[in-house]
């Protein structure tokens, strides 16, 4: 095959190098290939900013920029949240070699990396390598992007016969797109022809995917094992064995997993984060102060750092405080101090953390008998609690809860969880740990009814026996008014008649209840679903 001809002439580039006589030298190599457009910038922030204001072609980034953004953290926010164009090439320069970078780099899959020093013509034959294949591979991960699957499928056939190099690039592509389709027996067929052929890691993982998606779970933890057994670099496999372990009740077994994997790339701020919650239910807070440790650390300069890894930390603090004398009280305690001063200056404009922060910090001075500081918390608790108006996650609400009556705040307890119970009476986890928290025998059996006419009223929806589902949806919003999931399906299903049927009344309704639906944060995972039924209501009423 020809080699294919790159016009860099026509590709702009952005180069992000701390260092300024390195990004000079680099611009120099870009420019003597052809670039015109070579734009500079010296930290990790700045990087994201650029990338915001222009859709780069090509990015050459440092994977260490000081007390910045790394390289790593700058790849994953840019795909996370789609600001990098899908054609763009991404290449990570580093002057170190260690574990840790490595592993990171493979985790988040740059195009390509470049140990220092190297020379224009290493940079240009990398370069092309990478930009050939994704000039072809972008039309396939764009249609994915935009959830065509169908035309995604049929676009790796066309790529397949053509550039037959890319082959195993393309099955992994059609594998998605099937993933996604929820066709998981064809899937299955792929993934279990190219392990036959050869045992790619992708491709066994896929495996387990599927197996895992259909229940399978002692299918899919014989494969992950199997996994990391041949490859056991592949992080992203003990990821998935721990989840496979945790569905079987193995949570002991998925913490070891963990563990495992955040020993072989210990960057990877969300592993961390869930080592931690597993490690808690555990009751293990040795592991969970280590895990949330490593947590903040790492997410000093990350788009995806959260106030709970700075709580949780808090948290195992002080649980290693409590009635255990052989520990240095006073390093931990100071510990646990800057802990909630960084926690407060980063995320202080957030109502919902300033509330959760009050009930940790009044939490820990119980833990150091500090009388005063537990009143002056708890004070200041409640007064953030009335300026919340996002849902509290289900675990927030057991976290709170479960301070506050640890606290002797039973009363506020109770509020929070009759809010929390009625979003999420359907997570049979959830409800067992309430169980422990609540006097309110009333608020149990309310749930209990609640669930029971929602899933009523989701089988009616589904037969598209759409006026029984609304007369259930209703009985069951009265029990559950302010439920979130209740709402959105009862408005689904007003919609759907409407449709059917023109009766306006539907139309109105649906529209009051997406109205008065309670405010939700955009990590949410019904977010989305809200936002799609306020965009078809909008849409039939411009119709009407």
């Amino acid at each position: 095959m020809t080699k294919p001809i790159i016009r860099y002439s026509r590709k702009s580039v952005l180069i992000i190098e701390d260092f300024s006589e390195y990004a000079y030298s680099l611009r120099g190599m870009m420019t003597s290939m052809g670039s015109q457009r070579v734009d500079l910038v010296y930290n990790g922030e700045n990087a994201i900013q650029a990338c915001k204001e222009h859709q780069y072609d090509i990015i050459l980034s440092d994977y260490n920029l000081g007390d910045s953004k790394d390289g790593q953290q700058i790849l994953e926010e840019l795909c996370s949240f789609n600001i990098m164009k899908k054609s763009a090439v991404f290449l990570i320069i580093t002057a170190e070699n260690t574990r840790e970078m490595v592993m990171g780099a493979i985790e988040f899959e740059p195009d390509s990396y470049l140990t220092k020093p190297f020379n224009t013509h290493t940079l240009k034959y990398r370069l092309d390598k990478a930009i050939h294949k994704k000039e072809i591979i972008s039309p396939i991960t764009n249609l994915i992007q935009k959830n065509k699957l169908k035309a995604a499928f049929k676009k790796c056939e066309q790529v397949l016969q053509k550039y037959p190099k890319f082959r195993m690039t393309c099955l992994k592509q059609q594998f998605i797109c099937l993933k996604k389709l929820k066709e998981y027996k064809l899937a299955l067929s792929l993934t279990t022809n190219i392990v036959n052929e050869r045992p790619l890691p992708w491709a066994i993982l896929g495996t387990g995917e599927i197996y895992f998606e259909q229940g399978e779970f002692k299918k899919a933890e014989t494969v992950f094992l199997e996994l990391i057994n041949e490859f056991p670099v592949v992080a992203e496999g003990y990821d998935w064995l721990a989840k496979t372990q945790y569905q079987l009740g193995q949570i002991k077994q998925a913490q070891e997993t963990l563990s495992r994997a955040v020993d072989i790339s210990p960057k990877a701020l969300r592993r961390q984060r869930k080592l931690g919650h597993i490690a808690e239910e555990n009751f293990d807070f040795d592991t969970m102060a280590a895990a949330f440790r490593q947590a903040v650390k790492f997410g000093k300069h990350s788009a995806f750092s959260t106030p709970e890894e700075f709580i949780k930390l808090t948290k195992s603090i002080g649980m290693q405080l409590r009635g255990n004398s052989d520990i240095d009280r006073d390093r931990l305690i100071e510990e646990a101090k800057s802990v909630f001063i960084k926690l407060n200056q980063q995320f202080d404009a957030d109502a919902t953390t300033k509330f959760r922060s009050e009930v940790a910090q009044a939490d820990f001075s119980s833990v150091t008998n500090n009388k005063k500081n537990v009143e002056k918390h708890l004070k200041a608790a409640n007064k953030s609690y009335q300026r919340v108006e996002e849902l509290l996650s289900a675990n927030q609400s057991l976290e709170v809860s479960d301070s506050l009556k640890h606290l002797g705040e039973q009363e506020m307890v109770e509020m929070i969880l009759e809010e929390a119970v009625e979003q999420h009476f359907d997570d049979p986890r959830f409800m067992k740990q309430v169980e422990k928290l609540t006097n309110n025998k009333n608020l149990l059996l309310n749930a209990k009814k609640a669930d029971l006419l929602n899933k009523k009223a989701t089988l009616l929806f589904s037969r598209k026996e759409y006026a029984d589902a609304i007369k259930c949806f209703t009985k069951a919003s009265k029990v559950a008014p302010n439920n979130v999931d209740i709402n959105l399906n009862h408005a689904q299903a007003l919609l759907k008649s409407f449709i059917a049927e023109k009766n306006t009344d539907y139309l109105e309704k649906a529209d009051v209840i997406l109205s008065r639906a309670p405010s939700l944060s955009v990590e949410d995972p019904r977010y989305q679903r809200y936002l799609e039924l306020v965009r078809f209501s909008q849409i039939i009423q411009q119709r009407v």
